[in-house]
C-alpha cells in the first residue's frame, strides 16, 4: 500500500506559469536598462547576483587590512566572499542572542571598517545596538536582507549603508536572477568605485542566461506544480520498493544540492539586457508574495503551543516569516531521527543547506555550531493546503512527544 503524500517541497519560486515564460521572451528584448539610478537620499544599484554586489562592495574599499564585525552565520557565498577579502585575525563575530532573533554582546576591538549583517529567518534583527559601535568607529553598515523583513522598507534601520537584496529563483521580488542593493547616497566615493568595478564586468551572455532558465524548468514543475509532485512521489514509492535508497529524502538533498537554482562558480558578471528586463518588470512585485507568505505562516505557527514554539521556533516573535524557507531547530545529535521521521510519511526535508560558520576559531563557536547544524527545512507552506499544514503540525508534535518528552 502506498504511502500518503505532502505536496510539497521545501522551496516555492513565487511566480505563475505565464511569468516564468516571460523571463525566456524578454531575452530578445532590444531594449537598454540601466544598471543604477540615483534618487534624494540613496541610490539603487542592480547587480547579476546578490553575491556580485556584495564581493564588489569588499573590493571597492581597496584594503589589505579590512577589520569587519560581522554575525557568525551568513550563507555559504558571503561567508567565503568575506574570508576573501579580510585575513582570519581581522574578523570578529558579533554574538547573536540567545534566541537567535537579534544582537547579542558586540565585540571589543580598537577599528572597525565594516559591519556585515546577516537576517534570518523571514524577519529583521533590531539594528539599533549597532548606532553607538557605528559612531565609535565610523564604520559602514552592510545588511543581507534576503531572508530579510518586508522589502516595504529599503534598510532595516536607519544606521544601515548599504542593504543588499537576491531576485534569484525563490527570493523576493523573483527576476529568475539578479540582485540589488540599496546605499546611502552620502557615501560618495564608495558608489563611484562599486559603479566602476561593475562597469568593467564581462556582460552575461545570453546563452548563459538562457542555459540557466533551461535548468529551472524541472525545478519549477516540481516545487510549484502539486500534480507533477504528486506523479513523481508516488513513482518514487514504486521505485523504492526495488531500490531501498531511493527515499524522498535522498532525492531532496540530491536534487538541491546539484540544481541550487543559483551559480556555484564564477559570478562576477554584469546582468544582461535580458535579465535587467526581468528585474525592471518585477522589481516593485513583492507586496503580494509576503501577503501570501504572512497568511500561510500565521496558520502554521498558531498550530503549536508557546512551548513547542519556544524548542523549534525560538526566534519567533510573534510576526511573521517573509521567506519561503520553513524552518525549524531541532536538537543537533536528533536532526537525522527527525529527517528520517517525517521521510517515513513523504514528507519533504532537508538538513540546513543555506548557512555557514566562519572558519575560525571564537568565543562561543561550539554553541553556533549546535544552531546550525539543528537548523532544518520543512516543505514550504505557500503550496501546502490546509489539511497539510495541520498534518506536519501533527507530525512535529508527535517526534516531540517521542524524542523530547519519552526520549
Amino acid at each position: 500500500m502506498l504511502k500518503s503524500i505532502v505536496t510539497a517541497v521545501p522551496d516555492y519560486l513565487p511566480l505563475n506559469s505565464q511569468e516564468f515564460i516571460r523571463h525566456f521572451t524578454n531575452l530578445f528584448t532590444r531594449e537598454k536598462f540601466d544598471y543604477w539610478h540615483s534618487y534624494t537620499d540613496y541610490s539603487v544599484i542592480l547587480g547579476y547576483s546578490c553575491r556580485t554586489l556584495f564581493e564588489v562592495c569588499l573590493k571597492s574599499f581597496n584594503k589589505d587590512d579590512l577589520v569587519v564585525a560581522t554575525t557568525p552565520l551568513h550563507h555559504t557565498s558571503f561567508r567565503n566572499i568575506i574570508e576573501k577579502y579580510v585575513k582570519p585575525e581581522n574578523i570578529h563575530i558579533i554574538e547573536l542572542n540567545d534566541n537567535y532573533n537579534g544582537l547579542g554582546k558586540l565585540p571589543e576591538i580598537e577599528k572597525c571598517d565594516i559591519v556585515v549583517i546577516t537576517h534570518l529567518f523571514g524577519q529583521d534583527m533590531d539594528l539599533s545596538k549597532l548606532s553607538e559601535f557605528k559612531e565609535k568607529h565610523n564604520c559602514i553598515i552592510i545588511e543581507d536582507r534576503v531572508q530579510g523583513g518586508t522589502i516595504d522598507n529599503k534598510f532595516s534601520h536607519k544606521n544601515v549603508d548599504i542593504a543588499l537584496y537576491s531576485m534569484a529563483m525563490d527570493k523576493r521580488p523573483i527576476a529568475l536572477g539578479g540582485g540589488f542593493m540599496y546605499i546611502v547616497n552620502k557615501h560618495e566615493e564608495l558608489i563611484s568605485g562599486i559603479k566602476d568595478i561593475l562597469q568593467k564586468l564581462p556582460e552575461e551572455k545570453h546563452r548563459r542566461r538562457f542555459k540557466d532558465l533551461l535548468k529551472k524548468i524541472p525545478t519549477y514543475l516540481l516545487y510549484n506544480k502539486r500534480r507533477v509532485l504528486f506523479i513523481f512521489v508516488r513513482l518514487l514509492n514504486l521505485l523504492s520498493l526495488f531500490n531501498k535508497k531511493l527515499t524522498f529524502l535522498y532525492i531532496t538533498k540530491s536534487y538541491r544540492k546539484n540544481n541550487p537554482g543559483f551559480s556555484r562558480g564564477y559570478f562576477l558578471y554584469k546582468p544582461s539586457q535580458g535579465l535587467l528586463k526581468s528585474m525592471y518588470e518585477n522589481f516593485n512585485k513583492h507586496k503580494e508574495v509576503e501577503m501570501l507568505y504572512t497568511k500561510k505562516y500565521d496558520f502554521f505557527i498558531k498550530c503549536f503551543s508557546p512551548k513547542i514554539i519556544s524548542i523549534f521556533f525560538p526566534w519567533y516573535k510573534g510576526n511573521t516569516s517573509l521567506t519561503p524557507y520553513n524552518t525549524i531547530l531541532i536538537d543537533d545529535n536528533l536532526v537525522d531521527d527527525f529527517l528520517a521521521f517525517l521521510d517515513e510519511y513523504n514528507i519533504s526535508s532537508l538538513p540546513n543547506p543555506t548557512y555557514k560558520l566562519f572558519d575560525i576559531s571564537y568565543e562561543n563557536r561550539s554553541r553556533y555550531e549546535k544552531f546550525n547544524n539543528g537548523i532544518t527545512y520543512l516543505p514550504c507552506l505557500v503550496n501546502m493546503t490546509k489539511e497539510e499544514i495541520v498534518l506536519i503540525s501533527k507530525k512535529i508534535k508527535e517526534f516531540y512527544i517521542k524524542f523530547y518528552i519519552n526520549g
